[in-house]
């Protein structure tokens, strides 16, 4: 849910709000890019999001979906759009690390956007097919220990935050473990349900159904703390590895140049947007928590994450291209 401080902060957006209101934005419709293909779970959080941000707005908000080139297609064109506004882009914040990944890429996160805040996460979870001979997390890593390379992981992306929380465990717990590379996250939880993989790291909400029907066992979340979503299933931090801690989170961004009081009428509009009960609990049974920031907070929790993987990536030798 909004901080405390964001609440607190909303009444500030809404002063400097009506200064941009007075310059007449928005006076046209508002752009909102998702640089995934369509049907991801991106849409699941933008979509309903924009059938409420609209009317905060008044104005209709188009959502047009940019995938291809692990988000950097659709990160490039909101670069290189108009500073009014009127184009935006929803992403994870995974992109704050991708200059460690990518040796070229076509802007600077940092120099091309301007933070709106942050919307929402994703917990991310271990999970295996249930016949694995281990009924907790800690079981499981004395097993590893013991057999190095006897289990496997499913990884739906090099470089994704599925595959880095799966490397950060792995570290941290001291294992070796065989990985089978998959394109995307359903081939890659089909075979962890069928048996042909061991193990996998999933977006609570995309597997929930299969912890449910048995068909996938719970591990631990990838977090600090346990979740409202999911409050009975621990945490690696629980299991003694603190330091293996990722989720997906996601935040609403602008080019770079933007009006401040542009960023802070979409910041008062996004907030109060996610603040409606209706939404947050249409979220929250998607797999979505709330967790709106400034957008200040969120150009330090960026530089943050980047910081956090720079020593990181390097040892993993992860270099896309």
């Amino acid at each position: 849910m909004p901080t405390r401080r964001t609440a607190l902060g909303l009444l500030g957006a809404a002063l400097a709000a009506r200064g941009a209101a007075a310059q007449g934005f928005p006076s046209r419709p508002v752009r909102i890019l998702i640089p995934y293909p369509p049907g991801g779970g991106t849409d699941a959080l933008v979509r309903p999001f924009s059938e409420r941000f609209r009317l905060r707005l008044g104005q209709p908000v188009v959502i047009e979906n940019r995938g291809g080139a692990a988000t950097n297609i659709g990160m490039e064109a909101a670069a290189r759009s108009a500073p009014d506004g009127h184009t935006l882009i929803v992403n994870a914040d995974n992109v704050a690390y991708f200059p460690f990944l990518y040796r070229s890429l076509p802007y600077d996160l940092f120099r091309d956007f301007a933070p709106v805040g942050y919307m929402a996460e994703t917990p991310l979870v271990i999970a295996v097919n249930p016949a694995v001979p281990a009924a907790t997390l800690e079981d499981f890593v004395a097993l590893a220990k013991a057999s190095p390379d006897r289990f496997s992981f499913a990884n739906p992306s090099v470089g994704s935050p599925h595959h880095l929380g799966f490397e950060l465990f792995a570290r941290e717990a001291g294992i070796r473990m065989v990985q089978a590379q998959y394109r995307g996250g359903g081939p890659a939880t089909n075979d962890v349900i069928a048996g042909h993989v061991h193990m996998g790291v999933f977006s609570l909400g995309s597997v929930s159904r299969h912890f449910a029907a048995g068909t996938l066992k719970p591990y631990a979340l990838l977090s600090p703390r346990r979740s409202a979503i999911a409050p009975d299933i621990p945490t690696t931090a629980e299991a003694g590895l603190p330091r293996a801690v990722n989720a997906l989170r996601f935040l609403l961004l602008a080019p770079a140049g933007t009006p401040r009081e542009v960023v802070a009428t979409l910041h008062a509009a996004m907030a109060a947007t996610l603040a409606e009960p209706e939404l947050v609990a249409q979220l929250t049974a998607a797999g979505f928590e709330i967790t709106v920031s400034t957008p200040e907070e969120a150009a330090a929790a960026l530089r943050a994450e980047r910081d956090r993987w720079a020593p990181i990536l390097p040892g993993l030798n992860l270099d896309l291209g």
